[in-house]
């Protein structure tokens, strides 16, 4: 997922070939998701998301040429507009190579502007454009690029929704929570239109559900389980049944052994350690209120967490981090494992249910079903990437002609491994992802549902000094995991407090 994920976050997906499946995931370890991993390198200090395509730096040179002056006609006569690719995916060669053709047919194609691609190291990229930013040679556009992304540059993006509206770029064709999800800038502005999305839903292993004689979970919005609401009650008593001893008890039983599992009922894997994340099952919510600078924690986070706290110590249908990090949870990659029955994670996954060859994999089938309500609403986390363009762009007319051109290229998500916000272009990725898990059967109508239902505001959404106070609550989303005493209530307070203070002290106040 580019720079999107937390520092232990998301990205990466799907791809017309298992090839480009590995590259989108890239490596994951126990505790970071393929898109977080790539969102704390570009930072160069999480590089940009997604997802969706969590893309681990190339080891190969990529391309850094110097850039044509924006002063001057580019070879074809039209305006140049530079393209900044590096703080999320796009520094795999095949993807490079993608780039470069994409650019070349746009340039060909007409003579009013000129796109000068730029491809930077993602481990580099953020301080690079830092220090271009600063000398006053900024890039006209930057992407892939993924919330937290967008967050390390948010004071220097442009509003889009004025070019959106001159140049008739067509919105509508977009789920109405697409359209309104990149409104993240200063008042609103919006900094990115919908391009890559990584909609989040109910990964169930079939074989754990049918050797428990359970119902698989439900695919459509309204459906009941067993006669009752699919909620987040249901996925409690759900997950304890499907929670198994060494001997073969589940979490229901009173002879249950809770110091010796061997299977899990539920999880959500690669949440990046944040409690925004977890509780974003119980409502959306920021950890910065309305105003701009004062600390908040909202009920649902208080509710979710508490929730999830219980579902470890209590219930035991949810993994510690020491059973998280073992063996038997595939030191991380639990569904992957076969020995965790649901895991409410991202389109993006799909880079990463089977092990790389030459292992074989152990989840033969699986499937998707809708994300849970809570208290009659659903809310499924996205992870989305997007190109957004500078403020400091001496021609925003024309790079945002680029811009809109980039973010309709079908070219350029295939080659990402990227859900298409743009439904009209959803047949390519689902072909490349069905090829792969041909025994599955997916419903294709369980991720496009659920881009019905976003987080807004998103749990990675912009806070002052967004990396110390994400270290803050990712210190508190280990706590939790690790100690049966850890007190949530307290804890929760004691998070509050520091990031009050962070934000008090932040350099990038009221974006």
């Amino acid at each position: 997922m580019l720079l999107n994920r937390p520092s232990l976050t998301r990205l990466a997906a799907l791809a017309a070939s298992a090839a480009i499946l590995v590259t989108a995931c890239g490596g994951s370890t126990a505790t970071q998701s393929p898109s977080a991993a790539a969102a704390a390198a570009a930072a160069a200090t999480p590089t940009a998301a997604a997802a969706t395509a969590a893309a681990t730096p190339s080891p190969t040179p990529l391309i850094t040429a110097a850039p044509i002056s924006n002063d001057q006609p580019g070879p074809n006569g039209g305006v140049v507009v530079r393209w900044f690719v590096g703080l999320g995916t796009g520094g795999q060669p095949q993807q490079i190579a993608t780039q470069q053709q994409v650019v070349n047919d746009f340039n060909n194609s007409q003579k009013d502007v000129y796109i000068s691609l730029e491809i930077q190291d993602n481990k580099v990229a953020g301080n690079i454009l830092k220090t271009e930013i600063a000398a006053g040679n900024a890039p006209d556009i930057i992407g892939p690029v993924g919330v937290e992304g967008l967050n390390l540059f948010i004071d220097q993006l442009a509003d889009l929704q004025p070019l959106i509206q001159s140049q008739n770029f067509n919105m509508t064709k977009f789920d109405p929570s697409l359209a309104n999800f990149f409104k993240m800038g200063k008042g609103g502005a919006t900094i990115g239109v919908p391009f890559a999305v990584y909609p989040s839903f109910i990964w169930y292993n079939k074989a754990l559900f049918d050797e428990a004689k359970l119902p698989y979970p439900p695919t459509k919005v309204g459906d009941l389980y067993q006669g009752k609401p699919w909620d987040m009650d249901a996925v409690r008593a759900l997950g304890m049944k499907l929670t198994v001893d060494k001997n073969g008890n589940d979490a229901t039983s009173a002879n249950f052994d809770p110091n010796n599992i061997v299977q899990w009922g539920f999880d959500m894997q690669w949440a990046d350690n944040s409690p925004l994340a977890e509780s974003s099952l119980f409502g959306a919510s920021s950890f910065l209120a309305p105003d701009g600078k004062t600390a908040q924690v909202a009920d649902s986070v208080k509710t979710g967490e508490t929730w999830f706290d219980n579902g470890v110590w209590k219930d035991h249908f949810i993994p510690n981090q020491n059973q998280i990090n073992s063996d038997l949870l595939a030191k991380g990659n639990e569904f992957q494992s076969g020995n965790l029955a649901m895991d409410e994670t991202h389109t993006w996954y799909a880079c990463c249910v089977n092990p790389a060859p030459p292992a074989k994999p152990i989840v033969k089938s699986f499937g998707w079903a809708i994300a849970p309500s809570y208290n009659g609403k659903i809310t499924a986390k996205l992870h989305a990437d997007t190109f957004a363009m500078l403020k400091s762009s001496k021609h925003p007319d024309a790079a945002f002609k680029a811009l809109a051109y980039l973010a309709q290229s079908g070219a350029l998500l295939t080659a990402y491994g990227a859900y298409p916000a743009d439904p009209s272009l959803v047949q390519g990725y689902k072909d490349g992802v069905d090829k792969q898990y041909p025994d599955s059967k997916l419903d294709w109508s369980v991720p496009q549902q659920m881009l019905g239902y976003v987080d807004i505001p998103n749990h990675q959404s912009w806070v002052p000094d967004y990396a110390k106070a994400k270290a803050a609550w990712q210190a508190f989303g280990t706590g939790y995991r690790t100690s049966a005493s850890f007190d949530v209530s307290a804890e929760l307070d004691k998070l509050k407090a520091t990031l009050q203070g962070i934000f008090d002290a932040a350099p990038d106040k009221n974006p």
